[in-house]
């Protein structure tokens, strides 16, 4: 049986791809996508992205800071149905001192249509505290890299 999940892949471009299946949560009655059932979608490429750096949440959690979402930010073009196949594809926009910016493309597999964009913050937050700290140096070198990359 063929798993529903591809193994992440880099995609090209500075830009790292998930396949993602919308199940039947993710649907409304009409079997089209729901539009909130996205962040689930964004969180998959998003902690994939991570982990092919080598930073999981509980390792970042271990520095003693979490990652907090404050800006998300979507365009919708075209409805994703039940069963089709996505390709969420991230790129890393940007990365300050406390943040990350991300931008993640999703586009339906079998005819790479483009259905949506997000652009997202991440914000650096001490894990206690939940005030605003730097992100740790080695998780911002190695998201810089893949700005590099491009």
């Amino acid at each position: 049986m063929k798993s529903d999940r591809s193994a992440a892949t880099p995609a090209g471009s500075g830009a790292f791809s998930v396949v993602e299946r919308v199940r039947y949560p993710d649907v409304d009655p009409a079997g089209i996508i729901y539009f909130g059932a996205y962040a689930r979608f964004i969180d998959i490429v998003e902690s994939e992205r991570f982990r092919s750096l080598g930073f999981t949440y509980a390792s970042l959690e271990a520095f003693g800071i979490v990652l907090a979402r404050v800006h998300v930010e979507f365009d919708f073009f075209k409805p994703a149905q039940l069963d089709d196949e996505l390709v969420l594809r991230l790129r890393v926009a940007g990365v300050g001192i406390h943040s990350v910016r991300l931008k993640v493309d999703i586009h339906r597999a079998s005819d790479e249509a483009l259905l949506a964009e997000a652009r997202l913050v991440t914000a650096c937050v001490d894990h206690e505290t939940r005030k605003s700290k730097p992100l740790p140096p080695e998780f911002a070198d190695a998201l810089r890299a893949k700005i590099k990359e491009r």
